[in-house]
């Protein structure tokens, strides 16, 4: 108010009036939060931002790296489905590090387009523990178990803590084994084959994470042991297995039948294949992928994916939460060897036709040092 109104204002009798005072709040910084507030704000953000959150300060670091996180995450429901990939290299190029286990993260800085998703593969320590052309991996809640792989053959089990990603043992298998199946049968894990002495009873043998515990089956199945090398998967909670004999073991009736109409199903085992839910599917001779339409005994193509890019070498498939496929290929980019990802949502539409639409693809792997896709393992925890 200039001075004039105010000199006309006391003329009047009236008060002249007061200024406002403005303050400023001061400004809070995120690092400035209680732990247990930032806890709880990291707790709802994607675990693909965990490996960048840990390099903004010792406190972000500090969180990421409590259980206490990942237990908020489990209360909060935000669990997710977090992708591994361990490579094996070609023998012609050793490598001096121990970079073979790779974790998917996003990297935010990374330019997103429509083809493009910012997802990349960051190195996980793995100090001692080459990947073994013998070895079996799988995934159960937030840990993968690396079975056998000891040439010529171990009893020996380590597990990577996926929370963390940190390694340590765990109870050793009955037998040594090399090559060994193994697949996840309702939380746990059934490992048959690859022993020295086929006509063991302990042939197959079941591990139970909970209870840390390894024991026999309740039947061993010894009038139908398929051989010392098979592969295996699980679903519908039963156990599949492909060797000398085809066979197929129900934990729940503790019986073993010949795989009989399931023979198509379990001949996948032979292909690019997986398992998501309890539907089965694979990459075919032809360069298609199919499911197996268990009702009506046939394999089925999977709609939706027509535009991807084309291929010509080796692909993983892997069950990413349930609902949804990864799919990885390998390619040469700019002189480089990469790996290609894609993220695949599937859905069922009109009874009986199963449709993929592709949520991303990028490149998320570029390595110097050749590798095979087909010697490598993809797995999917969650975290």
């Amino acid at each position: 108010m200039s001075s004039t109104a105010e000199s006309s204002a006391a003329v009047n009798g009236d008060k002249p009036p007061h200024k406002k005072m403005t303050t400023q709040s001061p400004e809070i910084s995120i690092l400035s939060l209680p732990y247990d507030l930032l806890l709880n704000c990291l707790a709802r953000v994607s675990r693909l931002y965990y490996p960048t959150l840990s390099l903004v300060s010792k406190k972000f670091r500090s969180v990421v790296a409590s259980p206490d996180l990942y237990e908020a995450r489990s209360l909060l429901h935000r669990t997710e489905s977090c992708l591994y990939l361990c490579l094996r290299y070609d023998r012609d190029y050793p490598r001096n590090l121990d970079t073979y286990w790779f974790v998917l993260c996003r990297k935010p800085n990374r330019t997103v387009t429509d083809r493009s998703s910012g997802h990349l593969f960051i190195p996980v320590p793995s100090p001692q523990l080459r990947p073994a052309r013998s070895m079996s991996l799988v995934a159960v809640g937030s840990n993968i178990y690396r079975i056998g792989g000891d040439m010529p053959s171990s009893s020996r089990v380590s597990v990577l803590d996926c929370r963390f990603n940190t390694w340590h043992r765990a109870p050793r298998m009955r037998l040594k084994r090399s090559s060994p199946a193994a697949s996840l049968i309702d939380g746990k894990i059934y490992v048959a084959g690859g022993c020295e002495d086929p006509s063991s009873v302990n042939w197959i043998e079941v591990f139970d994470p909970k209870t840390r515990t390894w024991g026999n089956v309740a039947n061993p199945g010894t009038e139908t042991r398929p051989g010392a090398s098979v592969r295996s998967f699980g679903i519908g909670g039963k156990l599949y297995i492909r060797g000398n004999e085809n066979v197929v073991y129900d934990p729940k009736e503790a019986s073993w039948n010949p795989i009989g109409l399931g023979i198509d199903m379990a001949f996948a085992a032979s292909f690019n294949h997986c398992v998501i839910g309890d539907v089965m599917f694979l990459w075919d001779d032809d360069r298609e992928f199919r499911w197996y339409d268990s009702k009506a005994s046939s394999w089925k193509k999977l709609n939706g994916v027509e535009d991807l890019p084309n291929f010509y070498g080796y692909c993983k498939m892997v069950d990413h939460g349930g609902k949804k496929m990864a799919l990885l290929w390998e390619g040469y980019l700019r002189s480089e060897f990469v790996v290609w990802c894609a993220e695949i949502a599937l859905e069922m539409r009109d009874g009986d036709e199963m449709w993929g639409i592709v949520e991303w693809l990028d490149v998320v792997l570029s390595l110097n040092e050749p590798f095979r896709l087909f010697d490598a393992n993809v797995l999917s925890a969650t975290v």
